[in-house]
């Protein structure tokens, strides 16, 4: 349940700045907005795998707000889904894994966090996929899984202007579980995930949206699989991603094209579908 902080100036991360989550959550969605909001939905709450049960909560912690407050509830239980900030203040929440299947529905908070709404659903059911809001305010979302196909290499946009989903190149691997953030080039970077045979990559590869092309990006120093991915000034940092070893948190450069180390967090705990906002 808890939140760390990492501090750009110091590059050091610190706990208690934000308050923890009102319970352990994994496998849930976070996106944070400009004014410092960050909001939290979907998850499993259960610590046996085999009995856990995709929520439909979500949650609000406004900077400065002793703790988390609580939002409507979503119309579809989610897991493995992605959540995102659109440039308007709705939350868009996509894919994931719901029930007993994989879900393409797509749902969106109002700015005022007043309840969801339906939006069109993508032309493919995802969880664990990439996705990001471009700076013209389209939406990205590539890759994930589908058990009936197994990790996906397609990518779609949605486009605000007309509500309606299209196809993009694919990327050159297959990737579930992949980090992503849009970089300051305004090119989209989706880092590490499960590969065709369900081996975690270090690699990665970003998609420039004025080409539409995908163009492959250097090595990390290890494979990650969903690992924590945020845009930081001059790049992304990447943080977690192994579930039986703890792994450097890493920035990648995109002026350079090379990958620094960052240092562990305070408790330095592994984390597997971490989130950075």
């Amino acid at each position: 349940a808890g939140v760390e902080v990492l501090d750009l100036s110091t590059l050091r991360w610190s706990s208690g700045s934000v308050p923890a989550l009102p319970q352990r959550r994994k496998w849930h969605s976070a996106c944070a907005f400009d004014d410092g909001r960050v909001v939290v939905v979907g998850g499993v709450f259960s610590a046996n795998d085999e009995e856990a049960i995709a929520t439909r909560t979500a949650l609000q912690w406004v900077p400065g707000a002793a703790g988390w407050t609580p939002l409507p509830d979503m119309a579809q239980q989610r897991s493995s889904a992605v959540a995102m900030a659109l440039p308007d203040g709705r939350a868009m929440v996509v894919g994931g894994f719901g029930g007993a299947q994989q879900l393409a529905w797509v749902e969106v908070l109002a700015a005022d966090g007043s309840g969801w709404s339906a939006l069109a659903p993508m032309g493919a059911a995802r969880n664990l996929a990439a996705a990001a809001v471009l700076p013209c305010g389209k939406v990205l979302v590539a890759g994930g899984h589908n058990p009936g196909v197994g990790c996906l290499q397609t990518a779609e946009l949605w486009d605000p202007a007309t509500g309606a989903w299209s196809d993009l190149p694919p990327m050159a691997e297959k990737r579930s579980g992949a980090g992503c953030c849009v970089l300051p080039s305004g090119r989209v970077a989706v880092v590490g995930g499960l590969g065709s045979d369900y081996q975690a990559l270090d690699d990665g590869e970003a998609f420039d949206p004025v080409a539409r092309t995908w163009h492959p990006l250097p090595p990390m120093a290890c494979c990650r699989y969903m690992p924590g991915a945020a845009a930081v000034a001059g790049g992304l940092v990447a943080v977690g991603g192994i579930d039986d070893v703890t792994v450097p948190n890493e920035l990648y450069d995109e002026a350079s094209g090379r990958w620094f180390e960052l240092p562990l967090g305070e408790v330095a705990e592994q984390r597997v579908f971490a989130h950075v906002a």
